[in-house]
């Protein structure tokens, strides 16, 4: 094996493309539309890559009709500073959830994509913080 890239079925790529790219500095690498429309991207932000693909059946029920969330599996992205980037989210109206401070060394927030993924934001807590676990937005 040499790379694995997460594709995430959507209900409208435009969407999750701009979901990701307005509010987290995703570019687009590669696209591809159909009948006018964009169905599917490759998107990259550094080392991280991510493909979107407009889903059939997914457009066909919506996006949150059958299941709300999805807890299976989190997308996890390692930031210089959760705190920070908590605070820019929150300014561009996305919904991201509070800061909270980890026993195992670590600054961790959660928010969802439009399509209810659930995306998890961690920093290492700088050296000479207190470790002491808290909670803030």
């Amino acid at each position: 094996m040499n790379s694995m890239t997460p594709l995430l079925n959507v209900e409208d790529a435009s969407r999750s493309l701009g979901f990701y790219r307005d509010n987290l500095g995703f570019r687009v690498d590669e696209d591809f539309e159909h009948k006018g429309k964009l169905v599917w991207a490759r998107i990259s932000l550094g080392p991280i890559a991510l493909m979107i693909n407009t889903s059939e059946e997914r457009t066909a029920r919506g996006a949150r009709s059958s299941r709300e969330t999805y807890d299976d599996a989190v997308f996890y992205f390692t930031v210089d500073d959760a705190r920070a980037l908590r605070k820019e989210l929150a300014e561009r109206g996305c919904d991201p959830g509070p800061v909270a401070r980890q026993e195992y060394g670590v600054d961790e927030f959660t928010m969802r994509d439009p399509d209810g993924y659930e995306l998890a934001f961690g920093s290492p807590i700088p050296a000479g913080s207190p470790v002491k676990v808290e909670s803030s937005m």
